[in-house]
């Protein structure tokens, strides 16, 4: 089957996921044509499976288009086929621009039921032409491997600074979980390209400061998923409260090698995370705008964080931390079994059957 693609080509999340949907689309009957949105810069482990599709520089007149990017920027594709616009996004408001350029594409994908919800929400006429595809990890990388056998309960945050990913409010349930002699640390991989070094040391102080700064760790990004991977190994639990969430990889990247996770039940990883994988954080006090004077100005809301949700994550902290010093911390083989479905072969056989669903191919 003849299809274009236009995606981005890196190591960033939107480059990431073409990266993979690409690699699995080729193992399938597909002729695809990769129309670049910025200069390709794929990671080193999946650049000789796609090098030959992502340097061809002619595009099919006739075939459908699948473009995986932002939803503000739907409205051009290549190509007289049918369109199909893939955008991730975390709030559940459309600004004008937005709304304007989802209108655009014949059909939508997005990764999530809640995702599709959204859309749905913000325009009635899009229940018919709006389709699941959910994301998914390598699972020839994150593979299970057994919880490190130290005495010390490590837990472990990966994603940018952002107030959206709850950053503001880890360091604060962290400091009330535990004191200076409890046996914890916290591993942090927080890297946000898009912040200069005064916003990046606001967010440093912030942790190194606090009551527990000597139990913390900041990792840097790292250049390939195996090194994620081997981060990743080395803790317990990983923390996510999220005000809203696209997708999380990272948490179901820690989900496929079997860690415990804790993780606001809103937005994206809904897909994923529930209760039977997942310590939840319910989400009990409402929404609030959606501001934090860098990425959001408000034009939308997200969930509020109060007392009530960092409470519960204190607990669901304290309570990884007793099994583990008790010896009663397994790996987390409800995780690791709820996510198989979730491996990009898994996920890019949806992507295939939507688009000849969508295409009449």
């Amino acid at each position: 089957m003849n299809l274009n693609i236009q995606c981005p080509i890196n190591t960033l999340s939107y480059g990431y996921v073409s990266s993979f949907f690409i690699k699995e689309l080729l193992k399938k009957d597909y002729d695809l044509r990769h129309i670049p949105i910025g200069h390709p810069d794929p990671d080193e482990n999946i650049a000789p499976c796609i090098k030959d599709a992502i340097s061809r520089w002619d595009f099919f007149h006739d075939a459908p288009c699948l473009k995986i990017w932002h939803q503000h920027d739907l409205h051009s594709f290549t190509g007289k086929g049918k369109s199909i616009g893939f955008p991730i996004f975390e709030l559940e408001e459309f600004n004008p621009v937005e709304k304007h350029s989802l209108a655009y594409p014949d059909f939508l994908f997005t990764c999530s039921e809640w995702g599709r919800n959204v859309i749905c929400k913000n325009d009635h006429s899009r229940w018919k032409t709006t389709h699941v595809v959910p994301l998914g990890y390598d699972n020839g990388v994150f593979k299970p491997v057994s919880l490190p056998p130290e005495d010390t309960t490590v837990f472990g945050n990966f994603g940018k600074f952002e107030i959206r990913k709850g950053h503001d409010v880890l360091i604060k349930a962290f400091n009330k979980a535990f004191e200076k002699e409890d046996n914890v640390k916290l591993i942090m991989m927080p890297h946000n390209f898009f912040l200069n070094q005064e916003e990046t040391n606001h967010w440093l102080k912030m942790y190194y400061q606090s009551k527990l700064g000597d139990k913390i760790e900041f990792v840097n990004r790292v250049k390939t998923q195996q090194m994620a991977y081997n981060i990743m190994s080395n803790i317990h639990c990983g923390v996510f409260p999220a005000r809203a969430e696209g997708w999380n990889l990272e948490a179901l990247e820690l989900l496929a090698i079997g860690r415990h996770l804790i993780i606001t039940n809103c937005t994206g990883h809904t897909e994923f995370c529930n209760s039977s994988n997942s310590k939840l954080i319910e989400m009990e006090s409402g929404t609030e705008s959606a501001f934090d004077g860098k990425f959001f100005h408000g034009q939308g809301s997200w969930r509020s964080i109060t007392e009530n949700e960092i409470d519960q994550m204190v607990e669901h902290m304290r309570e990884v931390h007793k099994l583990h010093q008790n010896g009663l911390l397994k790996i987390n083989q409800t995780g690791i079994d709820s996510v198989q479905k979730f491996t990009w072969p898994s996920v890019t056989n949806i992507l295939d059957k939507k688009i000849r669903e969508v295409t009449g191919a």
